[in-house]
């Protein structure tokens, strides 16, 4: 352990400031606390503060605490066995300490950016911080490293039964938080920084022309139950209209035309909000009129069963069609997107349909336009067979 001792420094006349001064790996470190005496109240042999100072106990509880902050980086950096200089403890002397772990701090942090994120966001950086609590539960700050990191990655694959893509963004919201605290100061160094997340490419569920024509048929025909009906409703309802079930519920009927509606994705509120206009086609002004009736003021959609009830129907209602994919209201709006970019090739146009703030978003679709090169190319050379 460091011989740390405090010293008196004269400025002016009989007053000067308290210094600390102590030696780490041969390298001397010494800075002033900041604790202004007069030469004749300070005492060597004591290291403190004397009674002559009418103050002395509150300078010396502020000198007892710089001590102690400086043992406790001494001691973390052994109990690590990690190689401390003088640069790396000024840094870690100097870190706050305002959060005890370091889910604290990323809590905190959310907080601060929540009117910048949608809801959506927020729900999901919650589900993974929780994930990263029930991992790691007394983590501090700077304990996050590269182990941790891979240590966490393993959790959310064999422990909690994630698949690759989930894992991998539930590492790219992390990545945000653990920047964040070392931007901060609160890490020595970014543990991220040698620790590569995997682009993914997403897996997508969609209906093609011939399924989806099929549930429109059952819908139609009307011999579902009620639950089962409204369910397939709201299905169909975005599956023409390229709607996330979010911005469904929120769709007013002032918004809809008698050509299109617009909307602003509520993803996107607290980013970069801009209207969306999405044509009406004729499958969904039939559903549009049955779910509204006469009504002319309000939500589109009320009065409909729950999300999970939802995909609890469709799961059946798709079962008893005969159709294999597992069917949820997500599936839906890749269902409009797949069946409008095979129809029109139009990459640009889905864009601005889909309100994807960047083309990265739209290019998880691109698997139509591959399957569309093959289908060109064997048509294109049949004859040569």
């Amino acid at each position: 352990m460091a011989n740390v001792k405090f010293q008196y420094r004269e400025y002016s006349g009989n007053s000067g400031y308290i210094w600390v001064c102590f030696y780490v790996n041969r390298e001397k470190v010494h800075f002033s606390t900041k604790v202004e005496v007069k030469g004749t109240a300070w005492s060597d042999k004591q290291q403190a503060v004397t009674t002559k100072d009418p103050y002395h106990k509150d300078k010396n509880l502020i000198i007892e605490s710089i001590r102690a902050r400086i043992n406790n980086v001494l001691v973390k950096y052994r109990l690590k066995d990690r190689k401390l200089t003088r640069e790396t403890f000024l840094r870690a002397y100097r870190r706050p300490s305002d959060f005890d772990t370091f889910v604290d701090f990323a809590r905190y942090h959310q907080s601060k950016i929540s009117a910048r994120e949608a809801e959506s966001t927020r729900k999901t950086e919650d589900v993974v911080l929780t994930k990263l609590q029930e991992c790691y539960p007394n983590m501090a700050i700077d304990e996050l490293d590269e182990d941790k990191l891979d240590g966490f990655f393993s959790y959310l694959m064999r422990d909690l039964g994630n698949n690759r893509n989930t894992a991998m963004k539930n590492m790219t919201i992390l990545k945000k938080f653990a920047r964040a605290a070392w931007r901060a100061g609160y890490m020595e160094e970014d543990p991220f920084r040698d620790w590569k997340i995997q682009k993914t490419t997403p897996s997508i569920t969609y209906l093609d022309e011939e399924e989806l024509k099929q549930l429109l048929q059952i819908y139609e025909s009307g011999s579902l139950s009620l639950v089962k009906h409204q369910s397939l409703e709201v299905f169909l309802f975005l599956a023409f209209s390229s709607l996330h079930i979010g911005d469904a519920l929120a769709l007013q009927l002032e918004q809809i035309g008698e050509r299109s509606f617009t909307y602003y994705r509520k993803k996107l509120e607290t980013r970069n909000p801009h209207p969306i206009l999405v044509p009406v086609c004729e499958p969904l002004r039939r559903i549009l009129q049955n779910i509204v009736g006469v009504r002319r003021k309000g939500k589109v959609l009320l009065g409909y069963p729950c999300e999970q009830t939802i995909n609890e129907k469709l799961k059946l209602i798709t079962a008893d069609a005969g159709i294999s994919k597992k069917v949820t209201l997500k599936v839906a709006r890749h269902t409009f997107a797949t069946i409008f970019l095979r129809k029109t090739r139009d990459l640009a146009a889905l864009k601005e349909i889909m309100g994807h703030s960047e083309f990265r978003e739209t290019l998880v679709y691109a698997h139509v336009m591959e399957e569309s090169k093959t289908e060109g190319v064997d048509i294109a050379f049949q004859g040569f067979c």
